[in-house]
């Protein structure tokens, strides 16, 4: 397959790639190995940045890059919380259906991609509060978005056509649910989110998509993926689950031995 023929919009997460975890959560003993990945993961990005000048010959605009990859990210967290809202108000599941894909797809098909889309889909359809009415706001950026992961995506003659890059954004968020009624506060919280943003750009024309997920790595992964990218059911199932930005880590689920 070439692609370079293959609409951005469809282009999901491309491989499990390697996110260096933070070393204040393994034990010093772990560090020199972490920190040679840290290096690896630095040798594999300037690659990438020397690939992408010579082949696709495009501005290298970080800054850019990282000021849209933001505003995607904060346009479909609102308009997630807006389809959800418009999904209390939606009794009959198939008409539910029809008109959360339709809304979401009109206003997020600029800046998600296509798998991104059908989760918040799924998500709006199963949202549960009767009559509720939900806010979701950016109260702050609470260091400087770093781009962890750069990787040029060849086309079928090994020349860069796109990019797909991990940016690391921390926020504090708060989500907000009234009463449609009399807009009394059902709920309302407010959380330190440290995220693993990945997004893929036509470097061309500089259009980025936001299209999933990651989490650190543990302290025993190595830099090579794990995923089979040739198994075609192994790889569809890894490109939904990674689409889902609202999945937990799964990593809080295991007992780390340090």
């Amino acid at each position: 397959m070439n692609i370079a023929q293959v609409p951005i919009s469809y282009i999901g997460v491309m491989s499990d790639l390697y996110v260096p975890p933070s070393l204040i959560k393994y034990s010093p003993l772990k560090w020199p190995k972490l920190i040679l990945r840290r290096i690896m993961v630095f040798a594999f990005n300037t690659y990438n940045v020397i690939k992408f000048k010579r082949e696709i010959g495009q501005p290298l605009n970080f800054n850019k890059w990282k000021d849209q990859s933001i505003e995607n990210y904060i346009k479909t967290n609102k308009i997630f919380a807006q389809s959800c809202t418009k999904s209390t108000a939606l009794t009959n599941s198939e008409k539910k259906s029809l008109e959360i894909s339709k809304f979401l797809n009109s206003k997020l098909d600029q800046c998600c991609g296509k798998h991104l889309i059908e989760i918040l889909t799924k998500r709006s359809e199963n949202f549960k509060i009767l009559n509720g009415k939900i806010n979701w706001e950016l109260v702050s950026i609470d260091s400087n978005p770093k781009i962890t992961m750069f990787n040029v995506i060849p086309d079928q003659d090994g020349i860069g056509c796109y990019v797909q890059y991990i940016m690391n954004l921390k926020t504090t968020q708060k989500l907000t649910i009234t009463n449609k009624s009399n807009n009394e506060i059902i709920q309302e919280n407010e959380t330190k989110v440290n995220d693993y943003l990945v997004y893929t750009m036509n470097p061309f024309n500089d259009k980025i998509l936001l299209v999933g997920k990651l989490f650190e790595s543990d302290s025993e992964r190595g830099l090579k993926p794990e995923l089979d990218v040739f198994n075609p059911s192994e790889m569809q199932k890894f490109v939904l689950k990674s689409a889902d930005i609202y999945r937990e880590d799964p990593n809080l689920k295991k007992i780390e031995n340090v």
